[in-house]
């Protein structure tokens, strides 16, 4: 089920945008248990940036409400908010959000433009604003904007870059054009089949077949040395700066802690939320207003009997989101629900049942069950955080200086190990340490792979001192000590890597052995069966497949599927090679291009290349923006969803 929910999040990742440009009339009532950033950060606070152009919190809570609810819907009990977490639903919302802002900005930059005409035609067409055929008129459109939270100029700002990035959307698709070769080819490709049993002889049978003959292993070196050959390695020495070292020497004081406070007020306010749950009972030509009404007067009357509200919740409310939760919604601020519902909660007391409370949804009755005040939490309750994110920033700062002061006093002067060394003595935050040799690929000790460490001692020349830069554990100041040029090994160097080369090809040559051999004895009668039988091997049926997909367990093998592809039913492969072991196989059925079934799907064939074409362009539009408009992300983001900023995309 994981691997449904993350292919359903790949289609996601690149239509999102669409989804999130397209505005979602009603809001949805799946709010969970989530208490979301924008209440505890306050709804104007920045989750993003890109270009300049800035993601709220408001904006993205309410998306990733709607998102997720369609989520639940769909896959019902399955969905969990931590399933969510770890699917990385949260983040794939938020750089929705980006890409929207993004194309908005590419569409401005095309000068395209979406007319007042335009938007009105657009918005009296729409069929929830639509009346006996026709638009429902501006007072009842105004009402009903109203009781959903909304006003007309956000309703028609939405609707405006809806329309706007459809306009984007087609001048790109003016660009996917796919050629009729390629659609044949694509057909082909899903039409043309082969089902096959399939004989496989893994190298590492043979293993203890293998003796490794010295004089042997040397001719093999010789062959291949060049495959040995050694990269271009460094080694330097470098003094690291370790911000730990600092923590001592930090002295807040209450005045600083306070001015934070104040600076960052904004960070520590929340806004006034409640805790409820619902039974919604919804209305449509089954069920009038009055008939769920009077329905949910007797259920109030039960619960105030002394039944179980969560209980009648799961068995009687139609919200596909909370009803396996007994109705429960989470924690909420104003301007999450529909006004109806809002002003209901929000002006109920502790315990209350209100209801029935008519809106957009249905009729719901509804029992407050928390209440959170907003305002400014008090210094007291958050100081040990504050004193605790100050004196990390004033170690790493504190950190930084000393290395750039180290990096001053060495620059220029050529240092050796014994110059580095002597830096370090006496300085209880610095030490000195030299590299082993490394490549650029390779792990250095203490510092990791592919860091800038490594980058930064690849461009240093002889003698050259590093600018001070950070690495996991603090900060360093690098001095190049030695370049090793590339070269070819003698034996003893890499005699490890050869022996076990040497041992892989002396297995896979005896595969090939084995199975030439039982290739042959099939002109001499036996059966495919039998010389399976006599290989010890169990035949795998495998297919159908085309020219790019899966053979059984070989998985993508291109060279496989060719040949099979080339064959007849009843015919035997010639033995090949794949990977590290050699495959065999009798192809049992063959499905062969047929041009009448294709150009009756010839459109659509073509259409879906151009829709995967087109979404090729959106998406290397989008990573092309985003690096050349730079994207920021609030760490918090991070932090609330236990994600790092790797897992972006």
């Amino acid at each position: 089920m994981l691997k449904v929910f993350r292919d359903n999040l790949k289609y996601l990742s690149w239509v999102l945008w669409l989804v999130i440009a397209v505005f979602v009339l009603f809001a949805f009532f799946d709010f969970g248990d989530v208490n979301m950033l924008s209440g505890a950060r306050g709804g104007s606070a920045v989750a993003a940036t890109v270009g300049g152009m800035e993601v709220s919190y408001r904006d993205f809570e309410g998306r990733y409400r709607r998102v997720e609810d369609q989520y639940r819907q769909a896959y019902g009990d399955q969905f969990s908010r931590e399933l969510a977490n770890q699917i990385g639903l949260p983040l794939q919302v938020l750089n929705g959000l980006i890409d929207q802002r993004i194309l908005l900005s590419e569409a401005d930059r095309m000068g395209l433009a979406v007319t007042d005409e335009e938007l009105q035609r657009n918005i009296v067409a729409m069929p929830e604003l639509q009346k006996d055929g026709a638009f429902m008129g501006q007072a009842a459109y105004t009402e009903l904007l109203r009781r959903n939270g909304l006003t007309p100029a956000d309703f028609e700002a939405s609707q405006r870059e809806a329309l706007l990035t459809e306009k984007l959307q087609s001048s790109l698709v003016l660009t996917a054009f796919v050629a009729p070769q390629e659609v044949e080819a694509a057909y082909r490709e899903e039409a043309e089949t082969a089902t096959v049993r399939l004989l496989k002889l893994p190298a590492s049978r043979f293993a203890a077949e293998v003796a490794v003959d010295e004089d042997a292993l040397e001719a093999f070196f010789a062959e291949k040395r060049e495959s040995f050959k050694l990269p271009e390695r460094r080694v330097v020495d470098y003094l690291l700066v370790d911000p730990d070292a600092f923590r001592d020497a930090v002295a807040l004081t209450a005045d600083e802690v306070r001015a934070y406070y104040e600076e960052h007020a904004a960070d520590y306010t929340s806004e006034e939320q409640v805790k409820a749950r619902h039974i919604l009972l919804r209305t449509g030509p089954e069920r009038t207003v009055a008939q769920a009404s009077a329905e949910l007067e007797a259920v109030k009357a039960r619960v105030e009997a002394g039944e179980d509200f969560a209980a009648l919740a799961a068995e009687l409310s139609d919200d596909p989101g909370s009803k396996a939760r007994g109705g429960d919604l989470g924690f909420f601020a104003r301007g999450a629900m529909v006004k109806p519902f809002e002003d209901a909660a929000f002006g109920a007391e502790l315990g209350d049942l209100v209801g029935p409370v008519e809106s957009s949804f249905g009729v719901h009755l509804i029992q407050v069950q928390a209440r959170r005040p907003g305002g400014l939490q008090p210094l007291a309750e958050v100081e040990d955080g504050i004193r605790a994110l100050l004196t990390s920033r004033r170690t790493a700062a504190d950190a930084a200086a000393k290395a750039a002061e180290l990096a001053d006093r060495l620059r220029g002067s050529s240092p050796d190990g014994a110059a580095l060394a002597a830096l370090a003595d006496g300085e209880s935050a610095v030490t000195r340490t030299t590299t082993e040799a490394f490549g650029r690929d390779d792990n250095v000790p203490g510092i990791g792979r592919a860091t800038e460490f490594t980058s930064r001692a690849f461009e240093l020349e002889p003698g050259a001192v590093s600018e001070a830069l950070q690495v996991a554990r603090g900060w360093a100041v690098l001095a190049l000590r030695e370049i090793q040029p590339p070269r070819l090994p003698e034996l003893d160097e890499v005699r490890a890597e050869v022996t076990a080369a040497y041992r892989a090809a002396r297995q896979l040559e005896i595969a090939r052995e084995r199975m030439a051999a039982a290739h042959a004895t099939l002109g001499a009668g036996k059966t495919f069966a039998e010389v399976a039988d006599e290989l010890g091997a169990t035949p795998e049926d495998a297919g159908p497949f085309g020219a790019g997909g899966s053979v059984g367990t070989l998985g993508r093998a291109a060279d496989v599927a060719r040949l099979a592809l080339t064959l007849d039913e009843g015919a035997i492969s010639e033995p090949l090679t794949h990977d590290d072991e050699v495959v065999m196989f009798e192809v049992t059925a063959r499905t062969r291009f047929d041009r009448a079934a294709y150009l009756e799907q010839e459109d659509s064939v073509r259409e879906r290349l151009e829709s995967e074409r087109f979404a090729e362009l959106l998406r290397s539009l989008l990573a092309r923006r985003r690096e050349e408009l730079g994207v920021t992300y609030d760490p918090r983001v991070f932090e609330t969803f236990g994600q790092t900023p790797e897992s972006v995309s």
